[in-house]
Order: C-alpha cells, then structure tokens, then sequence
C-alpha cells in the first residue's frame, strides 16, 4: 500500500500559533514532503498516489492526546454505561445495571462507569442500597467519572474485605452512614481496594482494548496519546507484542507509575526516550492527590461547605518528594497527577529541589492536569520551565462541580491557556479520557470558548484563537514528550499524520465546534479512519 498521499483545494492549519494561507499538503513514503499551494503539492504526484480534494475543509496534523488512559477507553467499551448525561438520575443507572445483570452469569463482576453526582437529579452519589436490590447475585462497581470515587454493592464490598470494622485505608476514605455501615462510596485508596478486587485483565484482553480504542481515537482525528500509567507486566507486554507485530493503533508514550518500582526500571536500563515514534518510555509517575469532583484533590483552603476537608494526599508528602527527586536524579522526566493546588505546590518544591541538587537544562517535567493555579504557582512554573497538561475538556463536563465545590475565585487560573501563552509556558491539552470524551474537538470549542456543555462561560479573558488551539492539541503534545522533531506540524519531514475535519474550521461559530466530524484520519501517508466506512 502507498504512503503516498495528496491533499489539495483546502484550509491548512499547520500546528504553529500562526495563520497560514496553505491550501494543500504533500505526504511521500510516510512524510510530509510539502505544504503550500496546489500546484506545488501536485508535483509529489507518483505512481499510486492518492489526489484528495479538500473541496475548502480543514486539515491539520493529527490531534496528539497529552494525557489520557488508552487501555481504559478500550474497556470502557464493555463497561455499563453510567455517564451523565445520558442518565440523568440514580434510577437510569440502576436500570443499565439491572439489563446488564440479566444478560450475565452469577458471580461475575458488573463495571460501570461515568456517573457525575454534581449533575444527576439526586444531587447525590449511588449507594450499596441503591444496587443491591437488582444485583444480588453479581459484584457491581460504578466509577465515578473522575475515576477517584466508586460506589460498590455488596458482594463488591465483601469481595474488596470493606465492611463495618475496615479502617480508612491511608490516603482513602470509606463513607458511612450514621450507624457505621459502608453506604458502598469508596474514595481514592478506598477505591482501588475495591477495583483491584475486580480480576485482572489478561495481556490478550488488554491487547483487544488497545485495538478497540485506536479505532475511537482515529474518529477523533488522534493518532498519538500518552497513556497516563502503566503499572504491571502485562501492560507493558501488550503494548510491546503489539509494537512489535506492527499493529499498535496510536504513537504512544508511556508514564511509568514508580511507587515502588523505580529501581527496578532502573536496573533494567529503562529512562524516558527509549524507544521509537511508534512506542516511547515518556515519564516517572506518581499521584499527589485526588479530584475536584470527588473533592478529594488536595487544596491549601477547605471545600465549599466541609470546613475540615482539605482534600487527600495519596502517600505522606514528603515520601512523595523523595519519589520524585529520586527519579529526577535517575534521569526521567517525572511528572505527578496534582489537581488541587497544595498538591501542585509540592510537586513544584520536588522539581525546585531536584534540579538545585541536579540541574537539568531541558528537563521538560510535568504537572498532569493542573487544575487549580495561583499567581505565584504560575510564577514558579514559569520560571522552572514545568510542562501543564491541562484536562482542558473538564471544563465543558465538569464546570459546575468546580463552582460548587471552590466557588469562582478559586477557579480564575483553572486550564488558564491565555495566561500559559502570555507567560510563555508551554501547555499540552488533554482530555484525561474515559474519565471525559476522547473528542479533540470539544477540547478545542472549551479553550477556545471557556464555555461549559449547560453553556457558561468561565473566565472569558483566557480564550485563545484556533490556530493557539490546534497548536496546545498537536505540537505542544508532542514538546511535552520530546518529539517535537518528528510530529506535532506540518513541516517537512515530519510524520504523515494529518486530520481533516468535514467544513473550514474558520467560518465555524466557535460554540459549536465541539460538534465539527472528522471526516478522515491519516497516518503514515495511510488513511485509518474514513467516516461513514
């Protein structure tokens, strides 16, 4: 098959910051050997190369998730169904519960996943209670969106070793009623008690879910995404056999959850940058803290209403700088999961420390998500060089759970992505998928529109244009993995990885651009997605 491909008569957003009048874009063997005008990219013609006409869309490179949980999107294809919206109250979720048990076997684990309390009607999370009554035969788990809450039925609780003598796990919390009992809310460390109970998938079923969420990622125009933490061997020999067989779907750059496990990495040779454009080793990984969501992200104020919850820190926080200075000093990029702002504050004193003790002048470490900023927060970023990786898409899902939860003030600097370009710093957009949708373009309506999916507007002032959009969506993705001289433009020799959106992405009112289709996905001169196919 030809890596030869040929796209003319269109809008050419390269991936820089800038305008461009380019209207056609050249790929030969794999790369991009051209942008400009038509008649230009017409001379790359060969033999078997295919002549599209963009007949006026819009295409760009390829869309490059900064954070995101590939395997998980793939499972969450099997899982019930528990997102809000389409449900929009407890009794929706019960229901798919209660269909799903009708079609599954006793004794085996029902997943679900999705549900955001902060918009159902019962302005509450699910109970055991709620559940019991149709799953009295199935272990039944409900992940909240953010994926650091679950609600567990019984057999689930029984099956985690939760009942009314389990202590709070360190870094987790287990909600009861006013007698004691689990109401079957499970919080952070809580929570993976009760998800590790759920049997591990096997290398071939990760295998599938790999295959199964490149195909969603090609139908959202993305084609490289840093699965955000890979724990066991399994996961790493899946993505491994796949890469080695030829068929792993998206460029994909690994964070690496130490815990404790960063010396064995380390014997074993492994550092961020080792492997090729296909299958990277990207960084050193840990969790600071929680959610806004599940008002477990670990803030320096209390939560609107709760005068004694600050948040969660996942582990004691000064074992947590040891972690990450260790790292550093081994040599990976180190990046941490910090939402609230006392945990992004801490990771910060790690990297300020880290590099006093190794100073590194391209370290290019990272804050995953980023959420709740300060100005002298944003001065020490700024001043280190540190890599955000804003969920830029939580706005439009979960917006109203952020005002509830810290009131407005507390939110001016949240995916702040005017301010990150005023000051210079570099930040790659994510969606943090399943935990929101895989669609770049709802990522690129929020940042350019700071407009939530019930439609407000949070903090106009840090709207950006669509070209500093598409930019935080492909190069900045990949600058934060170290390869920008590969992807993330469309610059001549760069990988052949393009998108190309159904309309002129210019004459869209940018409100609606979360509803713009990709019409065809490319990559390596190849097409992999093809809408209505």
């Amino acid at each position: 098959m030809s890596n030869d491909l040929i796209l003319v008569n269109g809008h050419v957003l390269t991936g820089h910051r800038t305008p461009s009048d380019a209207t056609a874009v050249a790929i030969h063997q794999g790369r991009i050997a051209y942008v400009g005008d038509d008649d230009g990219a017409r001379n790359w013609r060969t033999d078997g190369a295919e002549v599209i006409d963009l007949k006026g869309r819009s295409i760009a490179p390829a869309f490059n998730d900064a954070h995101c949980h590939i395997m998980s999107v793939g499972f969450a294809a099997s899982e019930v169904d528990a997102k809000t919206p389409p449900n929009t109250s407890i009794q929706d979720i019960v229901n798919r519960i209660a269909e799903r048990v009708r079609s599954t076997e006793p004794r085996r684990w029902i997943v679900a996943r999705g549900y955001d309390q902060a918009r159902l009607q019962d302005q509450r999370h699910p109970t055991r209670d709620d559940l019991d009554s149709v799953s009295p035969d199935n272990p039944v788990l409900i992940v909240r969106a953010c994926g650091h809450v679950s609600v567990a039925n019984g057999l689930a609780l029984k099956a985690a070793g939760i009942d009314e003598n389990t202590p709070d796990p360190e870094g987790g919390t287990i909600d009861r009623d006013a007698n004691g009992r689990p109401t079957g809310v499970l919080r952070e460390e809580a929570n993976k008690m009760a998800r590790r109970a759920v049997p591990e998938p096997t290398v071939d079923e990760i295998r599938e879910a790999l295959l199964l969420a490149g195909q969603e990622y090609y139908s959202q125009g993305v084609t490289s995404a840093a699965e955000a933490g890979i724990r066991t061997a399994d996961e790493m020999a899946a993505y491994i056999s796949l890469r080695n067989e030829g068929k792993l779907p998206l460029r994909s750059y690994l964070m690496m959850m130490i815990d404790e496990r960063l010396d064995e990495l380390v014997e074993l040779g492994l550092r961020t940058g080792f492997g090729d454009d296909m299958l990277r080793i990207g960084p050193a990984k840990i969790f600071l803290d929680g959610s806004i969501g599940g008002r477990t992200a670990r803030m320096s104020q209390p939560y609107e209403g709760e005068d004694d919850n600050l948040g969660l820190w996942m582990q004691d926080p000064q074992l947590m700088k040891e972690k990450l200075i260790e790292a550093h000093l081994a040599g990976f990029q180190c990046c941490a999961h910090a939402i609230g702002d006392a945990a992004i504050d801490l990771l910060l004193s790690a990297f300020e420390e880290a590099l006093q003790q190794l100073p590194r002048t391209d370290h290019r470490h990272r804050i995953e998500h980023s959420s709740i900023l300060r100005p002298d927060l944003l001065d020490r970023i700024q001043a280190i060089n540190a890599i955000p990786i804003p969920g830029t898409t939580f706005l439009h899902s979960f917006q109203k759970a952020y005002v509830a939860n810290l009131g407005m003030d507390r939110i001016r600097y949240a995916y702040a992505m005017r301010e990150f370009l005023n000051r210079g710093i570099v930040a790659a957009a994510s969606t943090d998928a399943p935990v929101v949708s895989t669609s770049a373009m709802i990522g690129l309506k929020t940042m350019m529109t700071r407009l939530s999916e019930e439609g407000d507007e949070l903090y106009a002032e840090e709207k950006i244009t669509l070209e500093e959009a598409v930019n935080a969506y492909t190069w900045a993705g990949a600058y934060a993995s170290f390869e920008e001289h590969i992807k993330g433009t469309l610059d001549p020799g760069k990988v052949g990885d393009v998108v190309v959106l159904e309309t002129d992405l210019r004459g869209v009112e940018p409100a609606k651009l979360g509803s713009v289709q990709v019409d065809t996905t490319v990559m390596n001169g190849q097409i992999v997605y093809q809408r209505g196919d």
